[in-house]
């Protein structure tokens, strides 16, 4: 067969590769705007690799650079603690002209909390032109680390010797529920935060929902001055209900924040100023992404103008086109052995597996908060490849003139691995998945890879679509436990789908909101096919599973 046609289809498929990629990260028209610095932003400069959690705190010298970093991006900053290097913050700020608002953490040890108190007394009373107001404890109730009566009893302390302004931050629901406490500050922090919600709230919703919030609190708390002492939007991670994070929505969030605090006469902070690695470890890629600038120290967005979904667009085209002419090219070097079918064929699944190879890559290494995670980035890549290129050899022996099935030991354990993962990750997320990331970008090559070289047996010979599909023929030998797979991915795509109505379910301020089940039930039957996320998920189960049902089906 002459070569002319297939390598035409690669150059045209390669450039159609690239505009796609430019297509889906072309600048997006946010129309709002507020061209002010923030009010205040939350200050933890922690960087790739360091974590309250392991004790590795930002050094001095990195403190000092990142604060000043802000300057213009913010007017103030509101940090969480008055230890771990967060003592020199005051002094760095009033060098720059940045306001602080100043913090205890408070939470179940006791003697760290009264070391925590009176840093933040002896920070205040040093520097009473730089921390404007103070904050003993965070969502300490929340967490349930401490009794209102003793939470009280530090904020008393603290008042008793310290001139500037007193406050708790919580929740805004957990005011509701210790109103007693308004007694004892000298104003109220809450935090609004729509996507965290048990009852999540989308981005075009989220302007009314901070007012209304807001007027409620200062309807059950009169007279009580008001800090939002958190209110922010991831830019990536899972989706929740209609909140989706994502770039476009963070800046649409932040932008729409500054604009009804200046209309409603309330003061925010903005959570948070940078992306923090290590809180991806408690509340997955979500928890690592509230940043106004990147963990690279890149600012996201600016507060007018279009927003960039993915900055690096560029390269990683140039990744999935390499990827994807040259495993194309490798495979056509021996043109005679197909026609015009087989290698046409050949050259899409190839770009295919280029593209999908490239863009789990990159979501690995994207999640990769330390070393450790790194390891496990590098693991799953090579298991992405590997099943790539055992599809690219399937292919290749199939597509030929005399086509044969490829007999791989390693298809016989590769595939069935991401059907046992696919099945886990969908148990996880309907037990336990407020906090889990939702995987369909971690089976990309398992789902539309081994879809593709079953369509392509089916175009290529005209197979009918269980001898295509079937599991065994795509890859030869004996697939263990195939029924029970099949059934389970199946099992697993309803899985998916209730995950979200357990998680809305299980919320206490969900329950408190809506005690009746007549009013719950059509929230929770909302929800199932709200979150736009999990229906792609619950699809590609269902895809992955059609390689095993049609070997049941042959037999």
């Amino acid at each position: 067969m002459n070569r002319v046609l297939p390598l035409a289809v690669v150059a045209v498929l390669a450039v159609a590769t690239a505009f796609g990629w430019y297509w889906f990260n072309r600048p997006i028209p946010v129309e709002l705007s507020f061209n002010e610095p923030f009010a205040s932003v939350s200050f933890a400069p922690f960087r790739r690799g360091q974590s309250p959690l392991t004790r590795d705190y930002p050094p001095p010298a990195q403190i000092a650079e990142d604060l000043k970093s802000l300057v213009g991006l913010t007017k103030g900053v509101r940090t969480y603690t008055s230890l771990e290097g967060m003592d020199l913050v005051p002094e760095i700020a009033r060098e720059v002209g940045i306001e602080v608002t100043h913090s205890a953490w408070l939470g179940v040890k006791l003697a760290n909390n009264d070391l925590e108190v009176e840093a933040l007394i002896k920070s205040a009373n040093q520097y009473p032109d730089t921390i404007k107001r103070v904050i003993v404890g965070n969502e300490v109730l929340l967490r349930n680390d401490l009794t209102e009566d003793q939470l009280i009893g530090y904020i008393r302390k603290v008042k008793a010797r310290v001139k500037q302004p007193v406050s708790y931050a919580d929740v805004w629901a957990f005011w509701l529920k210790h109103p007693a406490l308004a007694q004892e500050v000298d104003f109220i922090t809450i935090h609004i935060l729509p996507y965290w919600e048990d009852e999540p709230i989308g981005v075009d919703d989220a302007a009314p929902h901070i007012v209304k919030i807001y007027q409620r609190m200062s309807a059950e708390f009169p007279g009580k001055p008001f800090l939002i002492g958190e209110a922010g939007w991831p830019t990536s991670g899972r989706q929740r209900g209609p909140a989706v994070a994502n770039m476009e929505n963070g800046a649409r969030f932040v932008r729409t924040l500054a604009r009804v605090s200046r209309e409603n006469g309330f003061d925010y902070n903005v959570v948070e100023a940078f992306d923090q690695p290590w809180k991806a470890l408690l509340e997955g890629t979500v928890g690592a992404n509230w940043g106004v600038v990147d963990a690279e120290r890149r600012v996201k967005f600016a507060m007018s103008g279009p927003v960039e979904p993915d900055p690096f667009w560029a390269r990683h085209a140039a990744l999935s086109v390499t990827l994807g002419v040259a495993a194309a090219l490798f495979l056509l070097r021996r043109p005679e052995r197909y026609g015009v079918k087989g290698a046409v064929a050949l050259v899409v699944l190839a770009q295919l597996c280029g593209l999908l190879v490239a863009v789990q890559a990159i979501t690995a290494l994207g999640l990769a908060y330390n070393r450790l995670d790194d390891s496990w980035a590098a693991a799953r890549i090579i298991a992405h490849a590997a099943l790539a290129v055992l599809i690219l050899k399937a292919a290749a022996a199939d597509f030929a003139t005399d086509g044969t099935a490829l007999r791989s030991r390693l298809g016989a354990w590769l595939v069935p691995m991401y059907g046992y993962a696919a099945v886990t990750a969908s148990m996880l997320l309907l037990f336990h998945g407020r906090y889990r990331d939702i995987p369909p970008l971690e089976f990309l090559v398992p789902c539309l890879g081994v879809t593709g070289l079953a369509l392509g047996r089916m175009l290529v010979h005209g197979r009918g679509w269980r001898e295509a599909f079937a599991i065994d023929g795509l890859f030869g030998g004996t697939f263990p436990a195939t029924r029970t797979m099949g059934i389970g991915l199946l099992l697993s795509v309803l899985a998916a789908l209730l995950s979200e109505a357990v998680a809305l379910g299980r919320g206490d301020d969900f329950v408190t909101s809506h005690p009746r089940f007549s009013d719950q039930l059509p929230l929770l039957i909302r929800s199932l096919w709200e979150n736009q996320e999990i229906l792609v998920w619950a699809a590609m189960l269902a895809v992955m599973a059609v390689p095993y049902l049609a070997r049941c089906r042959k037999e």
